[in-house]
């Protein structure tokens, strides 16, 4: 059985399908410099069903790839290690994707990504579900966590 949720409202608009109990907020990626092929995106997903949720994947046009990124702090050396079994949502509770933690990286960028523009971004769930956002472009230097936007 399929059910897939799609929704693209405006790039401050949290993205929330209710019959999936998914909630999008605050949806961000850094701009890029020109040659740049890769740049890190930040948002916050809640889980407002019974049930765990796992966001499996994610796509946008405007990138080759995006991979699922853990950073972590060991022995005074930050380490970045790519998380390929999806992560699970908690029900009733959140997940946040932020800088210094865990992060989408986008992967072979088309064009360089500027500061005020949005690009559209598919995340890909168990149960056949997805939902699609608007990733509003930020300053390299906005250092905002996506959980205070």
């Amino acid at each position: 059985m399929f059910c897939a949720a799609r929704f693209v409202l405006g790039p401050l608009a949290a993205v929330a399908a209710p019959a999936t109990g998914l909630r999008i907020d605050s949806p961000m990626a850094r701009e890029t410099l020109p040659g740049q092929t890769v740049t890190s995106a930040y948002l916050v997903i809640y889980n407002e069903s019974n049930l765990p949720r796992r966001l499996l994947g994610a796509s946008t046009p405007v990138a080759r790839e995006i991979q699922f990124h853990d950073m972590t702090l060991r022995d005074g050396v930050m380490r970045m290690r790519p998380i390929t079994d999806g992560i699970v949502v908690p029900p009733h509770d959140r997940v946040v994707f932020e800088s210094g933690s865990q992060h989408l990286m986008l992967i072979g960028l088309q064009a360089p990504l500027s500061a005020g523009r949005s690009v559209p971004l598919i995340l890909r769930f168990d149960r056949d579900s997805e939902l699609t956002t608007s990733l509003r472009i930020v300053s390299i230097d906005d250092t905002t966590p996506a959980s205070k936007k």
